[in-house]
């Protein structure tokens, strides 16, 4: 039951954004920072973002409850080792000579 209520969530947040990007594509029409001509442009990548967005969860929530266990667990290791990977080092800081 928590699953749908999150994508529910989900898509009120996603249709909320889409809704806040046309208003913001319209008032750049009227205002002349975007060209008519761009307009239907703007508005056709708005929505293949949107929909990309509503449709990426479903595929990834289908995936992996169709994996199991063992292999979950090995994808969230392959997942934390290339986030230690690509975590910036510190360096050694040098000691000033007096």
């Amino acid at each position: 039951m928590s699953e749908s209520s999150l994508m529910h969530g989900w898509m009120s947040l996603l249709g909320s954004f889409a809704t806040i990007a046309i208003i913001v594509t319209a008032f750049g029409l009227m205002l002349g920072i975007v060209k008519p001509a761009d307009a239907p442009k703007h508005i056709g990548a708005i929505m293949v973002i949107v929909i990309g967005l509503m449709v990426v969860p479903g595929i990834l929530a289908s995936a992996w409850s169709a994996m199991s266990l063992w292999q979950q667990i090995a994808l969230a290791a392959i997942g934390v080792g290339v986030f230690l990977w690509l975590r910036p080092r510190r360096q050694p800081q040098k000691r000033k000579e007096e």
